[in-house]
Parts: C-alpha cells; structure tokens; sequence
C-alpha cells in the first residue's frame, strides 16, 4: 500500500508541474511583467479549458503552490491573478 501512495503522490507532483508550466507559459506568451493581470476569463481560456481530470484533481494545490512561492498572487476578486516581481524576474 506505501508503494501506491508514493506512486500517486509522485504522479499528483507531475500534474502539479505541469498545470504550474501552463500558467508560467501564459504570462512568458503576453510579455508579462510584474503587476500583469491573469482575469478569470484567461484562466477559464487558457488553463481550466485545457486540462484533463487529472491535472484538474491538482489545479487548486498547483496555484497555492505558485501564490505561497510568490511567483504570483490573488486580486480581491479571489479570481485574477497577478503575476509578481519575483514571478517576473522567473519569466
């Protein structure tokens, strides 16, 4: 059973990078610099659009993992994201 978990949790790492890419190459494709805004219908377009049901079991974990890293960070909205000086500087 230990073997299992650790396959899985392996696999869920796996997702989680690659969800992490899509929206790393979304903010490389615009140019982006520090303060530019990802809106919800980008995210709806560009990253949920194109997942499949295992990169979206990890969507969630993937950008908390992105906003506790401080590549970007929530708007008021709890929807948009902003792409961070430190997310900038990574591009």
């Amino acid at each position: 059973m230990k073997r299992r978990a650790s396959k899985k949790n392996a696999l869920e790492t796996v997702y989680k990078e690659e969800v992490k890419e899509m929206f790393v190459k979304w903010f490389k494709k615009q140019n982006a610099v520090a303060g530019h805004i990802m809106t919800k219908t980008d995210v709806l377009k560009n990253i949920i659009k194109n997942l499949d049901k295992k990169q979206d079991d990890v969507l969630e974990a993937a950008m908390n993992e992105l906003i506790s890293s401080g590549f970007m960070t929530t708007l008021e909205d709890g929807f948009s994201l902003m792409l961070t000086e430190k997310g900038a500087e990574s591009l």
